[in-house]
């Protein structure tokens, strides 16, 4: 029943926040929303989640949600997924929207928008990036809000990130494929994927070498050049895919 209900996202912390009676005061974009965008009627039911693996059930209530369950026991709760996907990205000038969006949709945990040598994307504006990532996990029905970092250098991500770590591309001696790449399932203390994708330019020979000195491991999409946009959800596609059969 709760995923025939159109749902609105809620932080831990507003929700938390909120009297014992489970009256949640909306905000007045939210209101818009919920009375003019799905014409709602005061007692009409939606659901709120959390972005933190939590659902409930609500009804509107003038300019309140009221919860319909306590606060502690929500109707839906999903664990946090053992094996977490990142997402590292030069943002495109073009379809960066778009792939923010298919990528919450498609099931990334962390995305992190990248400022490589040869980006060309407009100013980052994280207001607008992170209301594209809430919309889609509103309209995808996912119940965990995928992580959005700041843009930060290529170099950063190349020391930081643990787990596996792919490198998308497409120049020098033939890669293995992605899926070739992913390991075979490891269990629950399996830790994280992650998969960098250059800016349309593609990788500087420095930053290429830098990831390889640093143990990423280079990978191809296919045999086709992609648009940016096209290779990081042709990435997560494969993640997701790859993750789902790791289920038993």
């Amino acid at each position: 029943m709760a995923r025939e209900l159109r749902r609105l996202l809620l932080s831990p912390e507003r929700l938390g926040a909120a009297p014992a009676t489970g009256a949640v005061l909306l905000e007045p974009a939210e209101q818009h929303y919920l009375s003019r965008v799905l014409r709602l009627r005061p007692g009409d039911r939606f659901a709120v989640v959390d972005g933190a693996g939590h659902l409930w059930l609500a009804s509107l209530a003038g300019d309140q949600a009221q919860l319909l369950q306590p606060l502690a026991g929500p109707w839906q709760h999903e664990p946090e997924p053992q094996t977490r996907l990142n997402l590292a990205v030069a943002l495109p000038r073009r379809d960066a929207d778009v792939l923010l969006r298919m990528a919450t949709e498609l099931g990334i945990d962390g995305l992190q928008p990248l400022q490589a040598e040869r980006s060309v994307a407009e100013r980052w504006n994280r207001p607008r990036a992170l209301a594209i990532v809430r919309e889609a996990l509103e309209q995808c029905e996912r119940l965990w809000l995928p992580e959005l970092q700041d843009p930060c250098s290529p170099e950063a991500v190349f020391g930081a990130a643990t787990g596996v770590r792919l490198l998308a591309t497409t120049r020098g001696a033939q890669p293995q494929s992605l899926p070739a790449r992913l390991p075979a399932p490891l269990g629950a203390s399996f830790e994280a994927v992650t998969v960098a994708i250059g800016p349309e330019g593609g990788w500087s020979p420095a930053e290429e070498a830098l990831a390889i000195e640093r143990g990423w491991q280079p990978v191809s999409l296919g045999a086709a050049i992609l648009r940016t946009s096209t290779a990081a959800v042709a990435a997560t596609a494969l993640l997701t895919s790859w993750r789902a059969g790791l289920s038993p």
